[in-house]
């Protein structure tokens, strides 16, 4: 790219790199008086390295942040507004990485349990869910990349949909504690739905617990939650040995 002089005719050009669809709809609801405001706080965000959070009451005041849980205001009156460009959000499938760690050793997916592994003892405790399946499900998942977003919208380290995150009490699936926790309390409701049954309950993780249901209790014959099943039970294996 060119290196060229940044004018104010290159605002428009800096929100759409740094404000996704949401933001974009969000400023369009806010008065004449806030939107200058709104946009120098916007341009900010990349000297601030956050995400921006935000919301509009019946007064037509502009609160944002970057942290809704340390706020006065309800977290339910704030929105996601922008994502923080520190680390672009990775879009990822299952099948990106699945074949590599069929064939790591031993030593190289215990170093990786080691990431995020205060978070997985805490979840794990938390919700009686083994930190080694923890730890299968966010290798299968996301191979500990915090940021994942897959194509069909699952964030985070273990790749929870919006509606699962919000079933399960997460309001932030990229903050890795958050995500981990609600991703432990997802499957630990899978394993006792299918009667502590690890390959059931991981298939529904996969597929969604109706999916293993009207299958009769059995793994669908979808290729891609058989060679999941496969891969996060082999994970599993491989953790608990150590």
């Amino acid at each position: 790219m060119q290196n060229e002089d940044v004018g104010f005719i290159c605002i428009p050009q800096l929100m759409a790199m740094w404000l996704n669809i949401k933001m974009v709809n969000y400023l369009t609801k806010l008065s004449l008086k806030f939107l200058p405001l709104a946009l120098l706080l916007t341009l900010a965000m990349s000297a601030a390295h956050a995400d921006v959070y935000g919301y509009a009451d019946t007064d037509g005041a502009v609160y944002l942040t970057d942290n809704p849980a340390q706020t006065d205001s309800a977290n339910s009156e704030y929105e996601l507004l922008a994502v923080s460009p520190v680390e672009p959000l990775k879009t990822i499938s299952i099948f990106d990485n699945t074949e590599a760690i069929a064939t790591e050793s031993n030593d190289t997916i215990g170093s990786k349990a080691l990431l995020y592994k205060d978070e997985v003892k805490v979840a794990a405790l938390d919700s009686g869910v083994e930190t080694a399946l923890l730890h299968a499900v966010i290798i299968t998942e996301s191979n500990y990349n915090a940021r994942a977003r897959s194509p069909k919208g699952a964030q985070g380290l273990m790749q929870l949909m919006p509606f699962t995150a919000k079933r399960f009490g997460v309001n932030n699936s990229y903050d890795p504690g958050q995500n981990i926790q609600g991703g432990a309390r997802y499957l630990s409701y899978l394993l006792k739905l299918f009667k502590n049954d690890f390959s059931l309950a991981v298939a529904a993780y996969n597929a969604g617990e109706d999916a293993v249901i009207q299958h009769g209790n059995k793994i669908p014959p979808y290729r891609e939650t058989v060679n999941y099943v496969g891969k996060v039970m082999g994970l599993y294996k491989k953790l608990r040995a150590g």
